[in-house]
This record gives C-alpha cells, structure tokens and sequence, in this order.
C-alpha cells in the first residue's frame, strides 16, 4: 500500500505568490497615500506662483492715427521697484529731478520724435512717488503755444507707486511717438493738424506725479 509523503509543514509555491502580490498591492496602496498628501488636488504646490513683476515701465505706446497715445500705457521709469513703497516718504521736488529726453535733436522729413522722461533721486533716502500714468504729462511746446501734450486723448489713466532710491536715475524704458500733429480733446478720433516743420523748433517738457522737468529739451523738425 503506498503512503503519501509527509507533510513539511512549508507552505505552497501558489501560498507565496498569493503573500507576494498582497505585499505589493499594500506598498502601491501606501505610495498612493503618500502621494496624495504631498500633491493634492487644487493646492498652491499645483499652481506656478505669480512672480514678482520687475518694473520695465514705459511711459505710454505708440500713438494711433489721432497722435495720442493708445491702449493704457505702463509708466513705471525703468529700474524702479514697484510696490513696498509704504514704508518711504514721497518723493518731492526737493530731491527729485524730471528731465525730458528725446532720442533725437533734429529730425527729419517724415520721421517722428520719440519721447522720454528721467528721475532722478538727489536725496539720501529712498522716496515713493506715482509714476502711473494718471500722474505724468508729455507736453510740445513751439515757442510760447502749447502745441500737443499726452494728456489730451488719454486711455484709462492708472497709478503706479514705485521707491527710487537714494541717487538712482530711473528712466522710461519705451517711448510715446509722436505723429507731429496739434492735439487737442475735441480732435480725439478724428484727423489732427500736422504742426510746421522745415526747421521748425520744438521744446518738450514733461512732469511726474507733480513735479516738472527743470528745462525743456529742445529739438527740430525738417
């Protein structure tokens, strides 16, 4: 009569595997919880955080057909920090000094000025001051007449608080083309005057958030 062998007392091959894939199934299922602490749905890990904006400010873009500026031009001068100016008093004519910049002196048939203006902090401290563009004006003089200024057809004027420090020039960083028309606020979309030119001279002065340019800068149109 044949005996069957005896039992060992080790499990089966078929016992292992099954120890096996539960062993796996609970470290996914402990990775999963893991994972979902660290990443979950909707939280600010999800979402790139809104980078603080280096202020580039332009005084205005380039004007439409009318001459005055369009859309809503950024005004914060070049290289000053925006914001954080609650803790600095407000800049003042005392120390600060506006200057109007034209990219050239003499212009010729057809081509059409670029404008600019620069601050700059003579104090010894750091001043806060409004350079959006609700506080800044572009103005052409021709002689004594006032024969354009920025403010007349402007869009959706805005603030912009920004610190200059202590000696620091700021300066626009793109400029207000001008078309070389009369511009007025009854002429806002219609066509403008051309003003004259062969030789003509012009001065530009320009002002921010109250305090004007020292001089004028003069220039020519062919």
């Amino acid at each position: 009569m044949s005996s069957s062998a005896p039992d060992s007392g080790r499990p089966s091959k078929q016992v292992y595997a099954r120890r096996r894939l539960f062993v796996l199934l609970g470290l996914v299922a402990v990775i999963a919880v893991i994972v979902l602490l660290i990443v979950q749905p909707g939280s600010t890990s999800d979402v790139p955080k809104a980078s603080v904006p280096v202020v580039t400010p332009s005084d205005t873009a380039s004007p439409g057909a009318s001459g005055a500026p369009s859309g809503n031009p950024s005004a914060n001068p070049s290289g000053a920090p925006a914001g954080g100016g609650a803790s600095a008093p407000k800049c003042t004519s005392k120390v600060i000094v506006v200057s109007a910049i034209t990219d050239k002196g003499d212009y010729a048939a057809g081509e059409k000025p670029q404008l600019r203006m620069s601050i700059t902090n003579t104090g010894s401290e750091a001043c806060t001051i409004n350079a959006g563009t609700s506080k800044q004006s572009f103005t052409i003089l021709n002689g004594d007449n006032k024969v354009w200024t920025s403010t007349d057809c402007q869009v959706e004027p805005s603030d912009q608080n920004s610190v200059i420090e202590s000696g620091q020039t700021v300066q626009s960083a793109d400029a207000i083309v001008w078309d070389r028309t009369r511009s007025s606020a009854d002429t806002c979309e219609g066509n403008r005057d051309p003003v004259p030119a062969d030789g003509a001279s012009y001065q530009l002065s320009v002002s921010i958030d109250g305090i004007k340019s020292t001089n004028a800068k003069r220039f020519v149109l062919e």
